[in-house]
């Protein structure tokens, strides 16, 4: 930590001492250090004690400090950058470059004098800017014939349960647990005029007491949902125009706020709770989630199915009979 003010310094003279006593170690071949670790402490005295001289007698510097000398800074932003990408060890140049554009977008605000909850507000405004035409477009050309099976309708049940089991432990809200999770077995709902649904029988079978049981709000919010990206999927004017947006998340709770709501759609009320949690954005988002997973993995495999891979489908099929032939 004592600065290092000329080439003759003490301190400059003890680390290649150190360096040599350290190279005599060595040659003796008493047990000691590996040879990496000698021969990268001998490149550190000796580099710290050159490097300073240098910088004194060469460049004018006025003092040294020798601590400044090292790595761990760059450990460090190695660190974050890992941290930001999901903890992982093994990160890609993308979140690389992803991860430092959020480092610097963090630092400036030490320097900004903005809070948090104000870019957050101004971001969030952007955002609903840009979303706003693509969302009414979308919103307009949304039909009202896409009703779901009596089997899609017990799965968006389940998964619905789900979410609403995700939500109340995540925030902990008892007023939310009440708004999202039903305490009696929920009577069999007519979606429409034609076609009434008991969706509670799959749910049933497979419940051993370990599945929460939605809501007819939960439920019915997760079914408009479902409604609203079968639709736009189903569409390949409106895929486009959503695949080709950015935020799809955010995009997909606008088109919701607009559609559900109009003459065609029932509407889904009491979106808060009483501790003002916005109980139908996290539905949605929730179940955009699973969607869109869903909706990724059909894209990929109708991709691979076109991809002209029979050759090595072939080879490895040869491979298995002789395999089991021998």
């Amino acid at each position: 930590m004592d600065p290092v003010r000329s080439s003759a310094d003490w301190k400059l003279q003890f680390l290649r001492e150190f360096a040599a006593f350290l190279e005599r170690w060595q040659q003796s071949g008493q047990p000691g250090l590996t040879r990496e670790t000698f021969l990268a402490m001998r490149q550190t005295c000796l580099s710290l004690a050159d490097c300073a001289s240098y910088l004194l007698d060469m460049l004018g510097f006025s003092y040294v400090l020798l601590g400044h000398l090292q790595s761990d800074p760059i450990e460090a932003r190695f660190g974050w950058l890992r941290q930001l990408s999901g903890a992982n060890y093994l990160i890609s140049m993308k979140q690389v470059l992803d991860s430092d554009r959020k480092i610097r977008a963090v630092s400036l605000l030490k320097f900004s004098g903005l809070s948090l909850q104000e870019i957050d507000e101004a971001v969030t405004t952007t955002k609903a800017t840009a979303e706003d035409p693509v969302a009414d477009n979308i919103a307009e050309a949304l039909t009202d014939d896409h009703w779901p099976s009596s089997n899609d309708t017990a799965i968006v049940y389940y998964v619905s349960g789900a979410i609403a089991r995700s939500i109340v432990r995540c925030n902990k809200c008892d007023h939310c647990r009440e708004v999202l999770i039903a305490n009696d077995e929920l009577q069999p709902i007519e979606l429409d005029q034609s076609m009434p649904y008991s969706v509670t029988t799959f749910f049933d079978d497979i419940n051993r007491g370990g599945l929460t049981r939605p809501s007819e709000y939960t439920f019915m919010t997760a079914v408009q949902c479902w409604r609203i990206f079968s639709m736009i999927k189903s569409s390949a004017t409106l895929s486009s125009q959503f695949l080709s947006a950015t935020e799809h998340r955010s995009l997909f709770s606008a088109i919701v706020d607009r559609a559900v709501g109009n003459d065609q759609t029932p509407l889904v009320e009491d979106n808060y709770c009483f501790n003002g949690h916005d109980v139908k954005l996290m539905i949605v988002k929730r179940l955009f989630n699973c969607l869109a997973k869903n909706l990724v993995r059909e894209l990929s495999n109708s991709t691979t199915q076109h991809q002209p891979d029979q050759t090595s489908r072939k080879r490895k099929i040869a491979k298995l009979i002789s395999a089991t032939t021998q």
